[in-house]
């Protein structure tokens, strides 16, 4: 029997053109996150440069044309949408949790993981800010957050730990009943902290 949860799909600034060009040029999701900040900032300030560059540089041959201002505002307005088109815009792709008996399977776009029993130590619920400021920072965690809720699941593995966030609470439970049950052998009963 499989058993399906999911998170929706979520605005995602870093997941715009930009970013997207950025996580394939360095395949690295913490350097991706940093590298996105620095070309954003970057680009922006290029263009509010090149604004009062253009301005300063043409100003007396805007005036003297007759239709110079509208071009030359219009032509603003459509650079700062271009940068916000190619930087902004961007969504997170949905994670998709499927659960049976020999193996437990998560998938977020293009990235997948699939786990055996063996493969799972323990798992847990841990506060999101707990997340943010300890197990995001680590390379060994894959992360599969779309929409952030208060609490995200934490799969211990051997290879590091696998972040699974799923916004409804009942779903995050279910999941965490069925991982208990997914580790547990006849024998034993793992129970981490």
């Amino acid at each position: 029997m499989t058993r399906t949860f999911e998170a929706p799909r979520t605005y995602r600034p870093s997941a715009s053109l930009l970013g997207r060009a950025i996580r394939a040029w360095t395949n690295d999701r913490l350097r991706e996150e940093a590298l996105y900040l620095v070309a954003m900032t970057g680009l922006t300030i290029a263009l509010l440069m090149a604004h009062y560059l253009s301005w300063a540089l043409l100003g007396s041959v805007i005036n003297a044309h007759p239709a110079g201002q509208t071009i030359f505002w219009g032509t603003q307005v459509g650079t700062v949408l271009a940068l916000a088109a190619i930087g902004l815009v961007g969504f997170r792709p949905a994670v998709r949790v499927m659960y049976r008996p020999d193996a437990l399977t998560i998938q977020q776009g293009d990235r997948t993981c699939t786990l055996s029993p063996s493969d799972v130590d323990n798992a847990t619920l841990i506060p999101a800010q707990r997340y943010h400021r300890h197990y995001r920072r680590y390379a060994a965690t894959q992360v599969f957050v779309s929409a952030m809720s208060e609490q995200v699941l934490c799969i211990r593995t051997s290879d590091g730990p696998v972040i699974v966030a799923l916004p409804e609470p009942e779903a995050r439970t279910a999941l965490l009943g069925h991982l208990d049950a997914f580790t547990a052998s006849p024998s034993e009963t793992v129970a981490h902290p």
